[in-house]
């Protein structure tokens, strides 16, 4: 067993400091450290008090607002117990024995005197053996968290990594799909944890068991039938599990949206969270990105990738050399980007960016005039762009573009580097990402590939999923319009007729092109 002395040691010395005034200082900072070190998202704050009846000597409080007292006791005393347990004014102490005890006997007293609430009695010695075994156990840094804010019972001895082995067990039985092992973790986790902390333990089980591929009717607990994880069950799950299989990751993760990306922490679960969503790239939708230039960004040697998914402030970004992208559910969760200096790109730019891009509508300004290109049987010929912008008789410049992806078009305004997606369709974040980036910026081949590459993704029969919403909308199959029951022809944007073949121009004078 490995050396558990370290806390135990630094509280037993403190309590025999001739001192009274140090002696209670060198305790409680020992046990500050400790319970810093059972769980760190917990903030433990400490009162003036000292082995008081019924004032706590911390508070230990969680980013989501919820806390928990609690109390120092010098010795297991039954009589003492009971009246601490009828005093204290708090539905779930964490009582800290700061002596170890003196014989096995007092633990059914001490089970009995505790059991009919949310309390849990710990020592110095039960937690420490837990708290080492966090480096090699991912099973027990998911448990040391719960049990800092929601254990009950007693945890004397070898008592919680007993119930860490438990749970470890659990783990591997549910990746497995094995019923006997998952089940004995789910109801010692209902027992020995209080309702809220059991339930997001549980569903993190049950996540496991279905990413393994294992059916929600046969899952041997009380299941959450809502589809997919809660914000505060995925945080859970990406910042203690330990596993790079990226099939678990899609299995978990079909449900995944933006938002539930961004409450996420990156700091402390990157590599877990860009597992998650390169697994996952094919449900992920987005609205809109803004593409930032970054000069001393991202850099293979320093950073050991050429692309990653980061978090900066509130929002994802996607991160390539020399730029990002901040990547929004709406056009107006954009807003706080900050904004650079308009320029549009000139139409020979503008080509040669848009080389591989099915292009739908391509806006060309010259001063206040502009024309907007269109092609209702396929993709625009950039060819035909210079004889358009030639017609101007002067420098011609594009300033919007709507382009085709593989889960609907995209409105890209170049001077912003914006894109958005239109209408009502769902855009896949990578299908959004990958038809920006491109026509906003320069890009070398070498990133254009790579980019394309770290973002392409498979979806069910290798066709892309198309929702109700974008057939809704009338959004285009196949680079054709679509006519749906109530959205009579005249809904649809009128055509004139430039030439007589598949290209069309429309409106050549200062009015500005429409927006979404």
């Amino acid at each position: 067993m490995a050396d558990v002395s370290a806390f135990a040691a630094l509280i037993h010395d403190g309590l025999f400091d001739p001192s009274p005034s140090e002696s209670i200082l060198r305790v409680k900072d020992a046990v500050a450290k400790e319970l810093t070190a059972l769980d760190s998202t917990a903030r433990v704050k400490r009162t003036d008090y000292f082995n008081h009846t019924f004032a706590p000597d911390f508070v230990m409080t969680w980013p989501d607002a919820s806390s928990r007292r609690v109390y120092l006791r010098m010795a297991y005393d039954l009589d003492a117990l009971v009246d601490d347990v009828a005093l204290i004014d708090s539905t779930d102490p964490l009582i800290f024995g700061l002596t170890p005890a003196e014989s096995v006997e007092v633990k059914p007293h001490v089970d009995a005197v505790i059991g009919g609430s949310d309390a849990m009695f710990t020592e110095p010695a039960a937690l420490e053996r837990l708290i080492d075994r966090k480096k090699d156990d991912s099973t027990a840094n998911m448990l040391s968290n719960a049990l800092a804010q929601g254990g009950r019972g007693s945890f004397v001895g070898d008592e919680a990594v007993e119930l860490a082995d438990v749970v470890q067990r659990g783990f591997v039985a549910a990746a497995e799909v094995e019923s006997s092992g998952t089940a004995e973790a789910v109801q010692t986790i209902s027992n020995r944890l209080q309702g809220q902390q059991a339930w997001r333990m549980n569903r993190v089980l049950q996540a496991v068991w279905e990413g393994s591929e294992g059916s929600l009717s046969t899952f041997p607990g009380k299941a959450d039938v809502s589809g997919r994880l809660n914000t505060e069950s995925l945080s859970y799950l990406v910042k203690y599990m330990r596993t790079d299989d990226r099939d678990f990751w899609r299995r978990v993760g079909r449900g995944l949206t933006l938002a539930d990306l961004e409450s996420l922490d990156f700091a402390a679960a990157q590599a877990n969270i860009e597992s998650l969503i390169q697994a996952n790239l094919d449900v992920i939708s987005a609205r809109a990105t803004v593409v930032k230039p970054d000069p001393l960004g991202l850099d293979e040697a320093a950073a050991g990738a050429r692309f990653r998914w980061n978090k900066r402030g509130n929002h994802i970004t996607f991160e390539a050399p020399k730029l990002f992208a901040v990547l929004g559910s709406a056009k107006t969760d954009l807003r706080d980007v900050d904004e650079e200096a308009a320029a549009a790109v000139s139409v020979d730019a503008f080509i040669d960016r848009a080389r591989s891009t099915d292009l739908v509508e391509v806006t060309i300004h010259s001063g206040p005039d502009h024309i907007s290109v269109k092609n209702d049987e396929g993709a625009i010929s950039t060819e035909r762009l210079r004889g358009v912008s030639a017609t101007f008789g002067g420098s011609a410049e594009v300033a919007q573009a709507i382009a085709g992806s593989r889960t609907g078009r995209v409105t890209v305004d170049l001077p912003e580097r914006s894109g958005t997606g239109k209408t009502q369709s769902k855009v896949r974040m990578a299908d959004l990402l990958m038809t920006t980036i491109p026509l906003v910026v320069d890009v070398p081949d070498d990133v254009r590939e790579g980019i394309e590459e770290f973002l392409q993704y498979e979806v069910d029969n290798g066709q892309p999923q198309l929702d109700m919403f974008a057939l809704e909308a009338g959004e285009a199959r196949d680079g054709m319009p679509m006519l749906l029951p109530g959205n009579p022809a005249d809904d649809l944007p009128p055509f004139l007729a430039l030439e007589a073949f598949t290209e069309d121009v429309t409106e050549i004078n200062g009015d500005s092109p429409a927006s979404d």
